[in-house]
């Protein structure tokens, strides 16, 4: 887990708050502070700054420093990781571009696989394998993810509704039963209506399963699973969701593979039958237009 996705990890009052959002926002300039530089900084104290170090397992704010500059160094050594909100700065050619995308990628990933719990993960898949019905609640901003994973189970015969607008999560949430299993995205783990609606799912009897930013928030706490990606990006200031789409994508292909290897040979059998019984129709088609 890295510094960053620890900062977001523990509960902190609101002074402490205050402290830890500004160690997030200067990052790269902290390790040049003194305790009572960030104290001021923050309009907190020098007992704030040093309980939050504290609490996230260090002896004190030097202590802290060090950790930060052994993760910088890491970075260092495995090329960087780029910022998860202006990945790409103007001026950058092609190459640069290509290569920021790319590694950044590959960091959210790698860092939502040392979020897993896979105990937890076997357990669900189980869970999503025996369902006869799993419905994903989801924004316009995870939409893409919730239909990709609906795609994959649709060519193994596994049903998975995508439920997206207000009115139609309410109407699903609302007649969930035993009989289903709720996936819910949301990256800040506070939409109110994706929250509502898992406690909707529960109510009725649903098992309910989170993917959502690291840390503590609303939907995590009334869900019966969760699966994190970093905490990367920041709400509105960024340029894409470049690193949290990596995060929804890798999670969502575990459920789907997991499903998949339940019963690898039908799954794999049904995939083939029902591909060919495309292609004929697809050929039917245009040897109906000459």
């Amino acid at each position: 887990m890295d510094l960053q996705t620890k900062l977001a990890s523990e509960p902190f009052s609101d002074t402490e708050k205050a402290v830890v959002e500004f160690f997030i926002q200067h990052f790269d300039s902290v390790v040049d502070m003194t305790t009572l530089e960030v104290a001021k900084r923050t309009f907190t104290s020098n007992a704030s700054v040093v309980r939050v170090c504290q609490k996230l397992g260090y002896k004190g704010f030097n202590d802290f420093k060090l950790k930060y500059l052994t993760e910088q160094k890491k970075d260092s050594q495995q090329v960087g990781k780029p910022d998860a909100n202006f990945p790409i700065q103007s001026g950058d050619d092609v190459r640069t571009m290509a290569a920021n995308i790319a590694t950044l990628k590959e960091a959210a990933i790698a860092e939502t696989k040392s979020l897993l719990d896979y105990g937890q993960l076997a357990k669900v898949i189980d869970l999503l394998e025996k369902a006869e019905t799993i419905n994903v609640y989801c924004t316009h901003s995870t939409i893409a993810h919730a239909k990709e994973f609906q795609y994959h189970c649709m060519r193994i015969n596994k049903r998975v509704i995508v439920a997206s607008g207000p009115g139609e999560q309410d109407y699903y949430a609302s007649r969930s039963s035993e009989e289903n299993l709720a996936i819910l995205l949301s990256y800040t783990g506070e939409t109110r209506e994706t929250i509502g609606d898992a406690r909707l799912c529960r109510y009725g009897g649903t098992k309910t399963i989170s993917i959502t930013s690291f840390g503590q928030n609303s939907l995590s706490e009334v869900c019966d699973y969760n699966f994190f990606i970093p905490p990367w990006e920041k709400y509105y200031s960024k340029i894409g969701q470049f690193a949290s789409s990596a995060g929804f994508s890798y999670i969502l292909d575990l459920f789907y593979s997991g499903i998949f290897e339940k019963d690898y040979l039908a799954n794999y059998e049904y995939m083939l039958e029902h591909t060919a019984r495309l292609g004929m129709v697809q050929i039917n088609r245009k040897m109906a237009d000459f």
